[in-house]
């Protein structure tokens, strides 16, 4: 039996595309969430998130959270809320998460700021930080099933067409940058290549022959 290839991919991900996915996910969001049947009116809704790299020694992450209050004792009309984050993930499970987090908010008034992070810590915490956990199989899955439709007639990348199938897709050892997310991808599959013309991997002086 043939063994199926594998092959290593070191990829970037640029934090813009990550803050992209955090926006779907929490802008609209209530703070709490309102349960079904309960008249209580929630604290705040998320208006904007950011993302940026942080070069600090325990994080590597600064996650902004543009928040309106709703509730008169605290109501105010948008506030910036600040968390610097340290990510970790998940070799096993293929998850990205948030494994520590230092919130701060950013107001003139120091009290205001002070209830902001208590209202952060003891009310938002679970719910913010549970919507930063990214399932990277459940992203690359719709992706792993397009490259197969492609696979299956076969994929044409000059001079070479490839056929077959990609079985399984991993992410590995995700390191937070400055700029970006850097990763190993693994893919195994297996697969056929034609090669349907040669010219473009002739070397320079032959061609000139």
């Amino acid at each position: 039996m043939e063994r199926p290839v594998q092959l290593t991919i070191p990829i970037s991900v640029s934090y813009a595309a990550l803050e992209s996915v955090l926006q779907q996910q929490l802008i609209g969001m209530y703070i709490p969430q309102p349960e079904e049947g309960s008249t209580a009116n929630p604290y705040a809704q998320v208006l904007d998130v950011g993302i940026a790299g942080d070069s600090s020694a325990n994080y590597n992450l600064l996650l902004r959270v543009q928040i309106r209050i709703l509730r008169t004792v605290l109501k105010r009309d948008n506030v910036d809320l600040y968390a610097s984050v340290a990510l970790a993930y998940d070799n096993a499970t293929q998850q990205l998460y948030v494994q520590q987090f230092s919130m701060d908010a950013n107001t003139s008034s120091s009290f205001y700021n002070t209830a902001l992070e208590v209202l952060v810590n003891k009310v938002a915490y679970s719910q913010i930080i549970e919507k930063t956990r990214f399932d990277l199989k459940t992203i690359i899955a719709p992706e792993l099933e397009k490259v197969n439709s492609q696979l299956q007639d076969g994929m044409d990348m000059k001079g070479i067409k490839l056929k077959g199938t990609v079985s399984e897709v991993s992410v590995h050892d995700i390191i937070p940058n400055l700029d970006g997310l850097s990763l190993r991808l693994l893919a195994q599959g297996d697969l056929e290549m034609m090669v349907q013309d040669l010219s473009n991997y002739l070397p320079m002086f032959a061609k000139q022959v």
